[in-house]
């Protein structure tokens, strides 16, 4: 469910509305009432999710009130289903029905918003802001040009480096952030419909754990329906991506320069190098490593060791790079 705390639902919405705003056809009570829109795998009975082939599977597992379902799609156990010619589009317009403000988020701020009394432990420096719905546990520093965004969480302990932007976010104890990192960012959403466009409206957080230390210029993207999470004691260095809903596991370090796209799942104790690049909703297991410069584009079973583009087990990519040397000492001897 999308918190409260940072978005206003305009919801409640009867099935018959939603279904008006869509232009689209319909089977199921006309009536039911839909309060808000979730993941086809968290959405409850008064929930909307939507439906693609890829996540047809789960469809007889939801518990959601009302699916929108590309209208290709065979399915049995019809239930409050809504027929789409492109159901993430329409997904999209469903999310700016119950929240018409978070299509772009509001980034200017008058003096009254700015926090007052904040407790005498928090080094606070001269020119950053603190929105006044925000929550700042002792002992913390904040660095010159920093913001820290309406509703933001930032546990005890935290040091908050220079031009910091934290927005939608949920910080645990004892994090560390280093200079121009950026935390509940835009994610990388647009949905492409013929000739236009809809941006997908994010209306997700960033949920960080205890321990944790993201390097300088890093960026970590708010989740688009659900959350981006970083577990506890991860290392994160600088100029590092995190797209929309990753999910980072417990322990895990990743060097500089890597890209993670949007929904990939990284298990616990894994070691990325740096300039590597992972596609979107993948899922890497637990104890694995990644060399520098890999390109992944499939899901990698716990303890594999990685390398190379497209990513394989380091051994076979050590001996196919033996073997293609020695095809081109045989070339040149010919």
């Amino acid at each position: 469910m999308v918190d409260k705390t940072f978005y206003n639902n305009a919801g409640p919405f009867t099935l018959r509305k939603i279904c008006e705003f869509l232009d689209s056809k319909f089977i199921g009570n006309e009536e039911k009432m839909i309060f808000d829109i979730a993941p086809v795998y968290d959405a409850d009975k008064n929930e909307i999710c939507f439906i693609t082939g890829k996540y047809k599977d789960i469809y007889n597992k939801s518990n959601a009130g009302a699916f929108i379902i590309k209208d290709s799609i065979k399915l049995k156990n019809e239930r409050n289903i809504i027929f789409s010619k492109n159901p993430h589009f329409d997904m999209a317009k469903v999310a700016s029905l119950f929240y018409p403000e978070a299509d772009y988020p509001k980034f200017s701020f008058s003096s009254n918003d700015c926090a007052r009394n904040l407790n005498k432990s928090i080094k606070l420096s001269y020119n950053a802001f603190i929105h006044k719905t925000a929550s700042i546990g002792n002992n913390c520093e904040i660095g010159c040009n920093s913001i820290i965004g309406p509703g933001v969480t930032i546990g005890e302990n935290c040091l908050i480096g220079d031009n910091v932007s934290i927005y939608f976010s949920i910080i645990g104890q004892n994090v560390k952030i280093y200079q121009g990192v950026k935390i509940g960012s835009e994610g990388f959403g647009f949905i492409m419909n013929e000739n236009s466009f809809k941006k997908i409206p994010q209306l997700g957080r960033v949920i960080i754990g205890n321990n944790v230390e993201i390097g300088a210029n890093s960026t970590i993207d708010r989740g688009s329906i659900g959350d981006t999470e970083i577990k506890d004691y991860c290392m994160i260095d600088n100029i590092v991506h995190l797209g929309h809903n990753v999910k980072l596991g417990q322990k895990c370090v990743i060097a500089a320069m890597t890209g993670i796209s949007g929904s990939t799942t990284i298990g616990n104790n894994v070691m990325i190098g740096g300039q590597v690049g992972v596609s979107g909703h993948l899922k890497i297991g637990n104890n694995v490593k990644i060399a520098a410069k890999t390109g992944i584009m499939k899901d990698i079973e716990d303890n594999e060791v990685i390398a190379g583009y497209p990513s394989e087990k380091i051994f076979d990519w050590h001996r196919n790079t033996i073997i293609l040397k020695k095809l081109r000492k045989n070339e040149k001897k010919k």
